[in-house]
């Protein structure tokens, strides 16, 4: 069973939840933009939730399928059709050998992902699916998708239950200024009194120059104490540093150090949100506790886990699960 590339789109690559435990030898985690979209697409299929799939960016790929095989497209609002018929994003559909999978434009958002019920050919490197462009590192020798690729599958898992309630609901419109909460990062006491006034009472816009890197923020400059520079030191997706012109927020393909502060780190239950933010869009930063942030993650964790039981009832339950209206 394999799946053919007709066109690649913009940036396609295969990616997992990423590449831990190798910052130490300067191996950058990398991994999906939006890992709330990875974990509901495996769900769909029945995967585990940090199983590898594909991750589209911009403008998805064709994709053609050899078999049957069940699969999810789930994240940003893209114009997704199967067979030049519009499906539905985070709603799971069954191929057919020879359908034709579109990916096009996204309308509003950065990012979506596919997920397929059944496991990529390809090893993992360094113990990962995760794709680094920039150090060529990952599944295809570390590269994107490139047209008349073959992705071969194996062990398709061929029988879900309760195929026709698998589905969630899209993620709800883009506000006009996105919140996002931050914890305070490690190296808050680097900033006057005004420059942290300065962070959390203005809005940021997120610089056309952005990437899978960093978000770059124009906006007010940050006062910091003694200038921007700082011994060099570890970084994680979602801190927030300063630089003398503008803050970035760090990404997936993020560096494994930075000589910058850190003011902030955004919660892992808003990373979602970070993946969804474009050049020109508007972002307010608001602080929480660490309290607060851990049970942000813990009621994501317990909607998709209610959502997996919910999609693996059988009998008299399923039946009414069936019944409550949901149609694709």
């Amino acid at each position: 069973m394999y799946i053919t590339v007709k066109q690649p789109g913009a940036r396609t690559t295969i990616q997992d939840k990423g590449r831990y435990g190798h910052l130490g030898q300067g191996i950058p985690a990398s991994g999906v933009m939006d890992p709330l979209a990875m974990r509901i697409a495996n769900i769909l299929v029945g995967n585990e939730e940090d199983h590898p799939v594909i991750e589209c960016i911009g403008i998805g790929p064709v994709l053609e399928f050899s078999d049957a095989v069940y699969f999810a497209v789930c994240g940003g609002t893209f114009n997704v059709t199967l067979n030049n018929e519009p499906i539905r994003i985070n709603t799971l559909y069954r191929s057919q050998a020879g359908d034709i999978l579109k990916i096009g434009c996204s309308a509003s958002y950065t990012s979506c992902v596919i997920a397929f019920a059944a496991d990529f050919a390809e090893k993992p490197v360094y113990g990962s699916y995760a794709t680094d462009l920039k150090s060529g590192i990952g599944p295809l020798g570390g590269r994107k998708l490139l047209i008349n690729d073959r992705l071969e599958l194996v062990n398709p898992r061929r029988n879900l239950a309760n195929e026709e309630i698998r589905y969630f609901p899209p993620y709800a419109p883009k506000e006009e200024t996105v919140k996002l909460r931050v914890i305070e990062g490690p190296n808050e006491e680097a900033f006057t009194e005004d420059g942290l006034q300065t962070f959390y009472r203005n809005v940021y816009t997120v610089s056309p120059r952005s990437d899978k890197m960093g978000l770059r923020m124009d906006g007010r400059k940050i006062e910091t104490r003694t200038g921007n520079d700082i011994l060099s030191a570890g970084i994680v997706t979602g801190a927030v540093q300063v630089t003398p012109k503008q803050p970035i927020l760090m990404l997936k393909d993020h560096a494994t150090t930075g000589g910058y502060p850190l003011i902030a780190v955004v919660i892992g239950a808003d990373l979602s949100r970070v993946s969804q933010l474009k050049g020109n869009d508007k972002v307010r930063f608001f602080k929480v506790t660490p309290e607060a942030a851990y049970q942000a993650r813990q009621e994501m964790d317990e909607y998709l886990e209610a959502k997996k039981k919910e999609f693996a009832r059988t009998g008299l339950a399923a039946w009414f699960a069936r019944n409550r209206g949901v149609k694709k």
